[in-house]
């Protein structure tokens, strides 16, 4: 009789050890770690700056020349360092990253560190030794207006990850090398303008376009793989993005006042309604989105089910922001919003909010007309898997005294953006005899894809102990396994 076993699903469910961990789904995956940024960076548009902002002491430590015009979408690579791209919409739009700590800027002529002590401290972009590069991306008029961070940290963490631009009315991506911001691959999109953007945990990028247009992007082949989906939704005005752990996406829609969730698992779209004008969304890396709203407040969404636990304004006694645009979630897990106007002399003012009371505890005035979204606190990138995990199973096959042809070995899993799955068998007489014999590798996922793989080199009777071993090379686009089933005969009628 013809035979088999799983492992992954119930009765014989995957039970994780060390570096790995189980999805929401049950799937296998690589486990994570947390490492948290400081800092909180707001984009100062119509002055050309980026501001810095401590988040535990609500105070802006720097201020620096972006090098360009009307910046406005903020990253924060897998180091710290902040990725800012400047529009220009007369001209050459450009990107320009900021380290994230004195530790990570260059004193490039030896006579000590000269770089921006506070907001009155603004340098040119190419003298101030904390600006780490400055580059132009695109051709004239080409708009960028998008930005994400991949997981490539190159060899032995020297990259914080490659910047993803999106180029808005070039209807295009650039991908700008993390070290030396050199243009690596240039990707067309027509039909599609990118306007926000965000990797998930796995790997794929995801960028929105205005007109209710959602591109998923595998960025894993020399030429990505672009596939444009329509939000079934009518709204105008796709305006915030942002991804959970799972790999779920938020959207908000500013001029239909709602926002939309999206499941690539199931491949399933919602909706919900909240209050008025949703602008950026962001994930604060736990279990939680959060959306701002023009009218200086801030909401916290869930999903299962998709819904809005509660709204909060981000106005105090003393200060009410004006078009608050951008959010992001500090270190301690509290919520920053960025308003083009509210502060002193009629700047922008960046607010604290803590969720648990929903008291505004700060507010920080900032540059002129701050018009941002993006990561402005590094969430995105503060989860970084890990490198390499190992998890065994043993299969019986027949009963003891049937003899079991051992025939056939399946996978069901996804590789991710930079995951590999690798299989390995190893027989013995009987349980106790698997410690002396060898694994020997059946199969690897991306690179071996001839399933099933078979084990008819295997000899007859015994157990079989199958190993799975998980890898990721960078900070992201770990594997996920559904499931691992071995086929075997017993001697009978099949």
């Amino acid at each position: 009789a013809c035979l088999g076993g799983l492992w992954g699903a119930p009765p014989e469910p995957f039970v994780p050890e060390g570096d790995l961990t189980l999805t929401r789904r049950g799937e296998l995956t690589l486990g994570f770690v947390e490492r948290r940024f400081g800092a909180v960076w707001v984009a100062n548009s119509a002055g050309g700056t980026l501001s810095r902002i401590d988040a535990d002491e609500a105070r802006e430590t720097a201020r620096y020349d972006t090098g360009g015009a009307e910046p406005s979408r903020v990253a924060v690579d897998y180091l710290g360092d902040a990725w800012v791209v400047n529009r220009e919409f007369d001209g050459v739009a450009s990107v320009t990253k900021v380290a994230g700590s004195e530790a990570r800027c260059v004193d490039r002529d030896g006579d000590g560190l000269e770089t921006s002590s506070g907001p009155t401290d603004v340098r040119p972009v190419d003298e101030d030794e904390c600006v780490l590069l400055h580059v132009e991306v695109g051709e004239a008029g080409a708009v960028a207006r998008a930005i994400a961070i991949d997981g490539d940290t190159g060899l032995d963490g020297a990259s914080g990850g490659d910047a993803w631009i999106g180029l808005h009315d070039a209807e295009a991506i650039v991908e700008l090398e993390g070290i030396t911001g050199a243009q690596l691959r240039r990707v067309e999109t027509p039909g599609f303008q990118p306007y926000a953007a965000t990797f998930d945990r796995w790997g794929t990028l995801w960028m929105i376009a205005r007109d209710g247009l959602l591109a998923r992007i595998d960025v894993s082949p020399e030429e990505p793989i672009v596939e444009i989906l329509e939000v079934p939704f009518a709204c105008y005005l796709l305006y915030g993005l942002a991804a959970d752990l799972e790999g779920r996406l938020l959207m908000t829609g500013f001029s239909c006042d709602r926002i939309f969730g999206y499941d690539p698992d199931v491949e399933r779209f919602e909706t919900r309604t909240l209050p008025p004008s949703p602008r950026a969304a962001t994930f604060d890396g736990v279990d939680r989105f959060f959306v701002a709203h023009t009218a200086f407040a801030v909401s916290e969404v869930a999903f299962d089910p998709l819904r809005v636990r509660e709204t909060w304004s981000v106005a105090s006694e003393t200060t009410v922001p004006f078009e608050t645009i951008g959010v992001g979630v500090d270190v301690r897990g509290q919520v920053w919003t960025a308003s083009t106007r509210g502060g002193e002399d009629g700047l922008g003012v960046a607010s604290r909010l803590d969720p648990e009371s929903g008291e505004v505890t700060a507010q920080v005035t900032v540059g002129e007309a701050p018009h941002v979204q993006g990561d402005l606190t590094g969430t995105r990138t503060s989860v970084v898997h890990a490198e390499v995990g190992s998890l065994t199973h043993v299969f019986e096959g027949c009963p003891a005294e049937a003899p079991t042809r051992w025939l056939r070995l399946h996978l069901s899993a996804r590789a991710g953006g930079a995951g590999v799955v690798e299989l390995e068998a190893r027989h013995a007489a009987t349980r106790a005899g698997l410690a002396s014999a060898s694994f020997a590798t059946v199969g690897t996922v991306p690179g071996d894809e001839a399933q099933p793989w078979s084990l008819e080199s295997v000899p007859e009777g015994g157990v079989l102990e199958v190993r799975l071993t998980l890898r990721v090379e960078g900070a992201s686009g770990a594997p996920r396994v559904r499931r691992v089933g071995v086929e075997w005969r017993c001697p009978g009628p099949d």
